[in-house]
């Protein structure tokens, strides 16, 4: 279930994503999801407590306004997908301090508003996707590896090496069975002895995939799928 906050302090502009919201539901194109409404930004903080995936932030509030707003829940660890409702474009610039998806422009129009909220579930639906945890056993210990901190995966002799943001990990394993493990995400593989995670791709050149300061080898037979894939993800 994905939960929403509506934060606005204009209550007729409030009103109106209201609407555009249970026109959303009614239509039974969209994930499921749930919202409350908010017209004091105060509120909505101490309400917040890491329950709402999407918030549609009103910029322009007294007391508190949305960017403040957002700068405290980022600084709070939050990772909610952040969508501004402003009058004044000029404040976009800002809102990549604070990693807002984008940006809705008073008088807000459905059809921008339905177009924003499938891109803000779609970016919820995949994230919540990447948590997904693998269990390995190591010479040392069994350890539980978040699929999101994958880099990528390594065949290496008949180890497998989890190269992780949190250091290196060996086990005896099938690449075929953890990338069955992973299926559905966003990890492909650039040869027989790579599955990569392509949140961490910084580029594809010629038959060369880089992730983070390594260089991995691309094969001539996975190359097309490869870039495919790629592309689709970053788009």
């Amino acid at each position: 279930m994905i939960r929403i906050a509506l934060v606005d302090d204009n209550k007729k502009d409030l009103a109106v994503m209201q609407k555009y919201l249970q026109t959303a539901q009614e239509s039974g194109g969209y994930e499921e999801f749930t919202f409350d409404s908010f017209t004091n930004s105060m509120e909505f903080i101490e309400a917040y407590h890491g329950k709402y995936d999407i918030i549609f932030l009103d910029i322009e509030m007294p007391l508190l306004d949305g960017m403040e707003v957002a700068k405290r829940l980022r600084r709070m660890g939050s990772d909610s997908c952040i969508v501004f409702i402003t009058n004044m474009p000029q404040y976009a610039v800002q809102g990549y301090e604070v990693e807002a998806l984008a940006y809705l422009i008073k008088p807000v129009r459905f059809f921008h508003f339905s177009q924003l909220l499938k891109r803000a579930i779609d970016r919820m639906k995949k994230r919540r996707t990447e948590e997904r945890s693998i269990v390995i056993n190591t010479r040392q210990e069994v350890k539980v590896v978040p699929s999101s901190t994958i880099r990528y995966i390594e065949v290496e002799s008949h180890n497998l090496v989890f190269h992780t943001t949190e250091g290196e990990f060996r086990t005896r394993a099938s690449l075929k069975a953890i990338e069955e493990q992973l299926g559905g995400m966003s990890f492909c593989r650039c040869n027989s002895c790579y599955l990569v995670n392509l949140r961490y791709v910084d580029s594809v050149v010629g038959t060369t995939v880089r992730v983070g300061g390594d260089e991995l080898l691309m094969s001539r037979h996975k190359k097309k799928e490869f870039v495919e894939q790629y592309m689709k993800y970053t788009r």
